[in-house]
């Protein structure tokens, strides 16, 4: 096995199972309840990511690795030419799993959107949808519709059933480009209806409905009105729509299909 670019260690202690590899460029994933000590917020070598989870399930439950990696990858954390030393630990028991992420060819939703959408602002959009999945509505599970791009015929299909927030709002204040702008940003987003952000990253619209809703077969898929909406608006446009459930997930549509999904980890 090659030498490894990156390791990420998760864990219920993470820094205790991370101090075999002193010298390497780490990733410690934190469960909820824990923070980085002074000596690890110290090291220039390590980067600190948190889950959701109190506890981690264990090993078998194999999606946690998945979506672990998937987030890391969207994040730009690790690249697709990392060879990536995985190193899960609970409970004293350990579990090394390799990645070569040169030879999995995953592509990041990032490359995947790149004819639709500028870099930055799916991963924006990508990173505000996170914090709606983590912090919620005053730490009560919400949820969120995105649709970037395509404006002017994505305007022709909703419908503003109250007074636009974001016409009050200057514009440089409603550019989600600008990270400190999530806090306000976010608290539209989790309001009834979806956020409706132009090519430029700026936020014109929150509190839409899509009134031209494509039912056919996805009134079975059983995932609500919201990811019907998603599904809806980019069937009838070139749109990008980003679903955020309740539940902690966040599903990314194009064309009528759902081509990508993050599973709160």
């Amino acid at each position: 096995m090659q030498e490894p670019t990156k390791i990420v260690v998760m864990g219920d202690d993470p820094e205790r199972a991370a101090e075999k590899f002193e010298n390497a460029d780490l990733i410690l994933v934190y469960p909820k309840n824990r923070r980085p000590t002074v000596q690890f917020l110290l090291k220039k070598n390590v980067k600190s990511v948190f889950s959701d989870y109190s506890f981690f399930p264990d090993i078998e439950t194999l999606n946690i690795i998945r979506d672990t990696i998937l987030y890391l990858f969207n994040s730009s954390l690790i690249t697709s030419k990392d060879r990536v030393l995985f190193v899960f630990e609970k409970e004293g028991e350990s579990h090394h799993l390799f990645f070569d992420m040169t030879k999995l060819k995953m592509l990041s939703l990032l490359d995947t959107l790149s004819d639709r959408l500028e870099r930055d602002i799916v991963e924006n959009v990508l990173k505000l949808s996170m914090q709606i999945v983590k912090k919620g509505r005053e730490g009560s599970p919400a949820g969120a519709l995105f649709i970037i791009g395509d404006t002017n015929n994505v305007m022709r299909y909703v419908v503003q059933k109250i007074a636009n927030p974001m016409s009050g709002i200057d514009k440089n204040l409603r550019n989600l480009l600008n990270e400190e702008n999530f806090d306000t940003l976010r608290e539209f987003a989790i309001m009834d209806g979806a956020t409706i952000v132009d090519d430029r990253g700026y936020v014109v619209s929150a509190g839409a409905y899509v009134k031209n809703l494509v039912l056919d077969e996805w009134i079975l898929d059983g995932y609500g009105g919201r990811h019907l909406a998603a599904r809806s608006i980019t069937k009838l446009t070139k749109a990008i729509s980003f679903a955020v459930s309740s539940e902690g997930t966040i599903r990314v549509y194009r064309d009528g299909k759902m081509i990508y999904e993050l599973n709160n980890f």
